[in-house]
């Protein structure tokens, strides 16, 4: 007996009915949040660079597939417990061979942090951008004149606010080399990398010549 007019069939289409509208509007609400994303926003912005953008994302994305974190709950962590995941996490990231007397500062602002907590792509593109960083490789390790390299990495609220520094330890110095997020920001940063290999190349030339002429003049 349907007492309130409405059989088993009727209350469990009106459930799925139900159950598929409040599944359209979290899929529409998922897609709200991600097309908000600073993330999202930097690849409209620059177009040029949404391929390698997503490329760091999936890096990063890999990091945390690789210590078994990608399903963790970061809404249950205090800020503080989300501070050591993230730096458990970057300490996983290896650095090229050649990099093995470098040495790196990361400082992510308390807005970094917030953005990060609570924005999963941009949490990505934060640790997917260290593992392409790290694993540039030094041309010159090994060589007589050689030396490591002071890194200073800077994160904010959105990938505009990154800014880069490399500093070489070596005695004769070097100006540091920025690499401050803006429009061709990963060129500009290949540029002075280049640049910083010429220097490296004429200092080493120089000290050869003068080894030379040394051992010219004892003879």
């Amino acid at each position: 007996m349907n007492v309130y007019g409405i059989g088993t069939a009727g209350y469990m289409a009106g459930k799925t009915k139900r159950g598929a509208t409040s599944g359209s509007a979290d899929f529409m609400e998922t897609l709200t949040q991600k097309s908000n994303s600073v993330v999202e926003r930097y690849k409209r912005e620059h177009p040029e660079d949404a391929s390698h953008v997503d490329a760091q994302v999936r890096a990063g994305k890999s990091v945390m597939a690789k210590n078994g974190v990608e399903n963790v709950s970061r809404e249950d962590m205090t800020m503080e417990e989300y501070k050591s995941f993230i730096h458990g996490l970057l300490n996983s990231i290896p650095f090229d061979s050649t990099r093995i007397f470098d040495r790196e500062i990361i400082s992510i602002s308390d807005a970094g942090w917030e953005q990060m907590k609570n924005n999963r792509d941009y949490e990505a593109w934060v640790l997917g951008y260290t593992v392409e960083n790290r694993s540039v490789r030094n041309p010159f390790f090994g060589w007589p004149g050689a030396s490591a390299n002071l890194c200073v990495e800077k994160f904010g609220a959105s990938i505009e606010e990154h800014i880069g520094q490399s500093v070489s330890t070596s005695p004769f110095g070097s100006k540091p080399a920025n690499k401050k997020n803006e429009k061709s920001w990963w060129e500009k940063r290949h540029a002075r990398m280049e640049e910083l290999i010429a220097e490296q190349v004429e200092k080493s030339m120089a000290k050869r010549a003068l080894e030379l002429n040394e051992i010219s003049a004892f003879w």
